[in-house]
């Protein structure tokens, strides 16, 4: 008995421990993990944040990126994003009155008027209003449901698999929400189109309401005036106490995308200018191989053939660190090689897990010596003109031999016939 009742301390403290190691597991990182070896990461309140390079896609800082979470600026970008890909930026839209019927922010449309997409694009960024993405939605797909069906299958075609969308404005629905990691994505591409970067990176426009007086518009965005190299960037919240900053900035030959979600208000900004310092001090876009660098030589019927890259590329890595953990190079090649043709891929696999493929190209070419046959058919085809006049005079000489051939017959024929009725 007493043997049992010293051990049941001992008991009770490892099923404390095992239950909060289990506990510790399931719950949310308290801190974001750096790219950067032996560098202190910032410290971000939000409850998930990413910073990722924009070309690459490399992540430099994660906390939490898969959590989902309901953000309304992701519904803003999308339905920026789309109108932009599927209607013409200068085109008007007439206002319906489910549109105008908006709950939260809006720019107070009238129920017929006419707006330029583009302009309800500036007032989607710089206010969040909602009239103005309904309006858009209608106008871009013809009806708010199907303007969400085309968001879910942007979001599928980017592979943002942690994302649902239920509308355009971003009010609150328990079965919309996306993560961090989804968002960046959704950046990453969406830069890519000019009418989406005007809209994502103005600062402040003019806007003319229908009784002549006029507002000026302009972004919550406080990074655009305080942070050097801020290019575009969208904020927006369901509760004022939780608040998302998404920004691009450009500094050191690098497009960095900042992503806070969630954030307490009063860290908002100042966590996302941590996240462009830690990405702009520690890391730097190096080339990886340079056009004309020969990767990898096989050897093809006792030629030995260097196999390179067409093109300059890039990656991005910690300061002081080449961050290269792996290098393969593969190649398959067969008679004829020719140099515009790739025959093989090089595969870095960087520290952070990030694979680089580069295809690879021969830099000289083997032709297999050619037959008669083969000879005569490529000599035609380079001397196409030729070829067709020489296929006409043939022609015509046939046509003239059978013309001959017919009065021939024709003339056997009937002195044949004429020799008979003499015999008669």
């Amino acid at each position: 008995m007493f043997k049992k009742a010293v051990l049941f301390p001992f008991i009770l403290m490892w099923l404390l421990m095992s239950t909060n190691i289990s506990v510790l597991a399931l719950t949310p990182q308290a801190i974001g993990i750096g790219a950067a070896s032996g560098i202190a990461v910032p410290e971000i309140s939000a409850p998930s944040a990413i910073l990722v390079e924009a070309e690459s896609g490399q992540v430099l800082y994660s906390k939490n990126i898969d959590q989902p979470l309901h953000i309304s600026a992701a519904c803003k970008l999308m339905t920026t994003l789309i109108a932009c890909e599927n209607a013409d930026f200068y085109s008007y839209v007439t206002v319906s009155s489910e549109s105008v019927d908006a709950e939260g922010s809006a720019l107070s449309l009238e129920v017929g008027a006419k707006y330029e997409l583009g302009d309800l694009l500036y007032g989607i960024m710089l206010t969040s209003a909602n009239d103005a993405a309904k309006a858009v939605a209608e106008h871009t797909a013809g009806d708010i449901g199907k303007f969400v069906e085309m968001m879910n299958d942007t979001a599928a075609n980017l592979k943002m698999t942690g994302t649902h969308f239920t509308n355009p404005t971003g009010l609150y629905d328990e079965n919309q929400y996306t993560t961090a990691e989804d968002i960046s994505l959704l950046i990453k591409y969406a830069i890519s189109n000019p009418n989406f970067n005007k809209a994502f990176s103005i600062k402040a426009r003019p806007w003319y309401n229908s009784d002549n007086t006029t507002n000026i518009l302009t972004s919550p965005n406080k990074l655009f005036w305080s942070y050097d190299g801020v290019e575009g960037g969208k904020t927006g919240f369901n509760k004022k106490e939780q608040q998302t900053v998404i920004t691009t900035a450009f500094r050191e030959n690098m497009r960095l995308i900042s992503i806070v979600l969630d954030s307490p208000e009063k860290d908002l900004f100042t966590s996302a200018a941590a996240l462009f310092d830690y990405g702009f001090n520690n890391f730097r876009k190096s080339t990886l191989v340079s056009k004309g660098d020969v990767l990898k030589t096989v050897a093809l019927d006792g030629n030995e053939i260097n196999l390179i890259s067409q093109n300059d590329i890039s990656y991005i890595h910690p300061l002081g660190e080449s961050y290269i953990k792996t290098f393969t190079a593969t190649a398959d090649l067969k008679t004829p090689v020719r140099k515009a043709v790739p025959v093989g891929s090089a595969s870095y696999v960087l520290q952070d897990g990030t694979t680089v493929n580069v295809s690879l190209y021969p830099e000289t070419e083997v032709i297999p010596p050619e037959d008669f046959f083969s000879t005569a058919r490529k000599k035609m085809l380079e001397n196409k003109d030729i070829l067709v006049m020489v296929l006409f005079l043939a022609s015509l000489e046939v046509i003239l031999i059978m013309i001959n051939l017919f009065k021939l017959v024709k003339k056997l024929i009937n002195h044949i016939s004429n020799r008979g009725r003499r015999q008669a």
